[in-house]
């Protein structure tokens, strides 16, 4: 009898690992969403008209013509010494190795004042209920300056024709992936695209119509939506001996503390790092793959970049920001790369494509045409 793999959760992560093993084990896909597994970092393209088919990773028959169950439903708990994942209508799967790709969930803080219907941007249906209340909006307020709001903010913005706040608590927004003067130049050209960032802010309260900063300003927010990060929830390892800690702590292998389950994705910690990028997440797919086969090799997680369309601008940032910085600044546009000892350590380009080339120079030694 072959090895019956069962996934838990079809994220890039889970439909990635369900590929990969998918012809030599049997593998059983479990859904919790009512639609075939999607792009989430695509969202923003139904919350603006477009047809949800378009970001399906796959249509329904792929999955039957690769040999995985897809299975909607929702797992709900898990019997290590039983080996089996229990399911939301209390029926039971069996499994010989379990992978838990669960993801994570939209952060949604309380905002004192007027009781109000806040967004959450997270599955396909928070994609439906905006794309509707956008319809009544004549304006809109993000809170959360990540990737994903502010793609959000400029597809709205620029398919809704509407004016849209962005209000990162952070000095400036993506300081994760931006130096302060690249994030400077960013928000000024989102500005002419009908997005204003506002910076370094707070919400204290809400009425009707709009926001109220703890510097006493007011933001208008017909519709507020939030893009203030995510969190993993971890109760369905309640009753289980799996180590948690942010996230479910897994070895080099993604594999947890407990025999015959692995853990990949937002929802994985590994050496006390979780990850959030959607690279990270299909290389942990293919890595738990080789680990569920038996090959003896260590994941180790590809240096951190992005390369995304914020409001038609090109966005891209490879590498850390570490060492001194050597900047390029054309008409409306800037590239930023940091160098430390004669070795490119990262690269930053606002409204410039980056070469293809780029990301694999990162850990070289810096040459000077890079500037030019």
């Amino acid at each position: 009898m072959r090895t019956h793999v069962v996934i838990i959760g079809a994220g890039i992560a889970g439909v990635q690992a369900a590929q990969s093993l998918a012809g030599e084990m049997r593998v059983t896909l479990i859904n919790r969403e009512p639609f075939v597994p999607y792009y989430r970092m695509r969202l923003e393209e139904v919350v603006t008209g477009g047809n949800p088919a378009s970001i399906f990773m796959h249509p329904a028959s792929w999955y039957e013509e690769k040999g995985i169950e897809l299975i909607e439903n929702e797992a709900v708990g898990i019997d290590e010494e039983g080996k089996t994942v229990r399911l939301s209508d209390s029926s039971q799967i069996e499994y010989d190795a379990l992978v838990i790709a669960t993801g994570s969930k939209a952060n949604i803080f309380p905002i004192s004042g007027v009781g109000r219907k806040y967004y959450p941007i997270r599955s396909l249906t928070d994609a439906f209920e905006l794309r509707y209340a956008l319809e009544k909006s004549s304006n809109a307020c993000i809170i959360g300056g990540g990737l994903l709001g502010l793609e959000l903010a400029c597809a709205i913005a620029g398919h809704k024709n509407i004016p849209v706040s962005v209000i990162e608590t952070a000095p400036y927004i993506l300081p994760k992936q931006l130096d302060e003067d690249s994030a400077a130049l960013l928000s000024t050209l989102l500005k002419e695209r009908g997005v204003t960032i506002v910076a370094g802010a707070s919400v204290k309260e809400a009425n009707e119509k709009s926001l109220i900063l703890e510097s006493g300003d007011e933001i208008a927010a017909d519709t507020v939506i939030f893009s203030a990060g995510v969190h993993n929830d971890l109760s369905l390892l309640d009753g289980t001996s799996i180590e948690r800690n942010r996230g479910i702590v897994v070895d080099a292998r993604l594999r947890t503390s407990s025999p015959s389950i692995w853990a990949i994705g937002d929802v994985a910690e590994l050496d006390g790092r979780t990850f959030g990028l959607a690279m990270h997440a299909r290389e942990m797919g293919l890595a738990a793959a080789r680990s569920i086969r038996g090959e003896d090799v260590m994941y180790v997680p590809s240096a951190p970049s992005s390369v995304l369309k914020v409001g038609n601008l090109d966005v891209s940032f490879f590498g850390e920001m570490k060492g001194r910085r050597i900047v390029k600044d054309g008409e409306k546009s800037r590239r930023t790369f940091f160098v430390e000892d004669g070795v490119l350590r990262g690269a930053i380009y606002v409204a410039e494509k980056a070469p293809l080339s780029i990301k694999a120079k990162i850990g070289q030694p810096f040459e000077e045409e890079y500037d030019r």
